[in-house]
């Protein structure tokens, strides 16, 4: 008579795969369904966000991201749990809110019904930022800070930007006359065949500090 199969433990079970469905579990560790789940609810683990929580994973055998997101080949888990919870942390956390789009970057699934709901149930707020919504926190102190951050993005998106030919032009006119104006900048440019405006210039100017470089 052979030795009695030793019983692999939970942690054992998931090595391997790293991720597994209920039934699976329930075959691999031969007990029941509800004896895996109390197993399960002793130890601690993940249920997927996706795939209506069907794949479940436990921390030994996650591998999370600085997100604190874990995707395996299908299956995506969140250290904050469900989706809810996850989308929640994100926005409450972000220097800027989020919009609804770097969300579903971020988590890679729908988002739209879940936002509704935790903006119903007041955990984020959300107001329209430049061209789309942007999701704030509940905390109004918080919220405030994420808008005025916001706001500052959206006034860096919207300026335009120098290539590096007008920022090699502006430097050299600089470099051969300090005290030159930017108007004169700008003249002298275009003589030179570097089309550029005055807002860039001014652009250029903010960027490298320049008015302080050649302050007296």
């Amino acid at each position: 008579m052979g030795r009695p199969r030793k019983k692999l433990s939970l942690v054992e079970t998931f090595l391997g795969p790293r991720v597994l469905t209920l039934p699976e579990l329930s075959r691999r560790l031969s007990c029941s369904r509800t004896t895996v789940l109390r197993r399960l609810k002793e130890h601690g683990y993940y249920s997927s966000y996706n795939h209506r929580g069907t794949f479940m994973t436990i921390e030994e055998a996650a591998r999370f991201d600085a997100h604190g997101l874990w995707l395996c080949k299908t299956a995506r888990f969140s250290k904050r749990g469900t989706l809810k919870n996850t989308v929640l942390h994100f926005v409450q956390t972000s220097r800027e809110g989020m919009t609804h789009q770097e969300l579903v970057t971020l988590v890679a699934v729908r988002v739209h019904d879940t936002l509704l709901d935790v903006v119903k149930e007041g955990g984020i707020r959300r107001q329209r930022l430049g061209p789309t919504f942007v999701y704030l926190s509940g905390k109004r102190s918080v919220e405030k800070k994420q808008i005025l951050r916001r706001k500052e993005l959206l006034k860096e998106r919207r300026r335009p930007r120098a290539t590096c030919r007008q920022k090699i032009a502006t430097l050299l006119e600089l470099v051969q006359d300090p005290k030159v104006c930017r108007e004169d900048i700008v003249l002298r440019c275009r003589r030179a065949g570097v089309m550029i405006t005055q807002e860039l210039v001014d652009t250029i100017f903010e960027e490298y500090e320049l008015d302080k470089k050649r302050a007296p």
